[in-house]
């Protein structure tokens, strides 16, 4: 089992609050965008960029929301936790034991067709007009047994985040800026089932990086009011060193990979179809300049939302090349969503899917 004094405190409180899997630049995906995983992201494909008026949105998928924001928002509490169908397939008596990879390895021996993944986030925040902070303190895990060995992929991340926007010709117009410190685990791993020590943290590559992310939203003040929307992530690249905040790997590879600059457009339509209800209709291309080698229709999203009178709504969509739904209940003090979506994590189309579901709850004090 991983004893880390440093880290016990985070990854304690993480997975003892609830089970889930993850990802590879903030998921396992193939394809890069935001490090942290909305859930109302995720029933709507991963079409996001126009969406999400709180800080969380702003900080992590398209800085320029940051223009949205017309008042001081207090979110002490934004808490994700979600599972993979290779971990529901796989319960057993041991269940608990996946946040120790050397309990957990008979499990993974008995359900060798399954990869099971666990994992969660905490993201609380801060945001005034023009400005917002927060940080992200996530968790993923997924193994899966390969003969008599054992291949695992673990990711550990605390990202603490900045941004500022600027709201100009009454919103038509707003751009944005977010400045992520990202400090990093990371790993994917081949070791036999008898290895010793065995671990989530054993080998894992980990370091830090600054990202500059740039953010553009254009709002036409017609009907509909059509939308474009453009970000660049990890601008000029992000480059890892093995400086950390936090030291939680054990006998580490060195620092991770750099993480290469991507752009990801969106253009979207807010059709009203009744007093007090209307729809988001959102078509996203991720990574325009193919940086993960991925084939188009991995990278094309779209995603389609009812929204009843600002506290319901349903939520549908397509991304990474699969199909996603969702659910989500809103008030003033808080938001509640659950979703399953996939996640591609080979480079081709339909070549190796991660079946999630992600539970999140918001509790917002102003």
């Amino acid at each position: 089992m991983e004893r880390n004094p440093s880290y016990s405190l985070f990854l304690g409180f993480l997975l003892a609050t609830g089970i889930a899997s993850a990802p590879a630049w903030a998921r396992f995906d193939s394809v890069p965008g935001s490090r942290y995983t909305a859930a109302r992201a995720a029933a709507l494909g991963d079409s996001y960029l126009p969406l999400g008026e709180d800080a969380a949105a702003a900080l992590f998928y398209n800085p320029a929301n940051v223009g949205k924001i017309r008042k001081t928002v207090v979110e002490p509490l934004n808490l994700s936790l979600d599972v993979n169908s290779g971990y529901i397939n796989s319960i057993d008596r041991n269940f608990l034991k996946v946040t120790g990879l050397d309990g957990y390895a008979g499990t993974l021996m008995n359900y060798p067709a399954n990869r099971p993944g666990v994992g969660a986030s905490l993201l609380p925040s801060f945001a005034t007009r023009g400005f917002a902070f927060g940080f992200l303190a996530q968790s993923s895990l997924m193994a899966q047994a390969v003969g008599t060995n054992i291949n695992y992929r673990a990711l550990y991340q605390f990202i603490p985040t900045v941004a500022t926007g600027l709201r100009l010709a009454s919103g038509v117009l707003r751009l944005g800026y977010s400045l992520q410190w990202v400090n990093k685990a990371s790993g994917d791993l081949t070791v036999a089932q008898s290895a010793s020590p065995m671990g989530w943290l054993e080998g894992l590559a980990q370091g830090s990086a600054f990202s500059h992310n740039f953010g553009l939203a254009f709002t036409l003040p017609f009907e509909y009011l059509p939308s474009l929307n453009v970000v660049a992530r990890n601008v000029a690249g992000a480059h890892y060193t093995t400086s950390t905040l936090f030291s939680v790997a054990k006998n580490t590879s060195g620092p991770p990979a750099d993480d290469p600059m991507s752009i990801d457009a969106s253009f979207s339509i807010q059709p009203r179809i009744a007093q007090g209800a209307y729809f988001n209709w959102i078509v996203q291309m991720r990574d325009l300049t193919n940086a993960s080698g991925t084939p188009f229709l991995v990278r094309m999203t779209a995603g389609l939302e009812i929204v009843i009178k600002d506290y319901f709504n349903i939520r549908g969509g397509f991304g990474s090349g699969y199909p996603s739904a969702g659910i989500g209940l809103k008030s003033k003090r808080g938001e509640f969503s659950i979703s399953w979506y996939s996640e591609e994590l080979g480079t081709s189309w339909h070549a190796n899917q991660n079946e999630k579901f992600i539970f999140n709850y918001q509790l917002r004090v102003f």
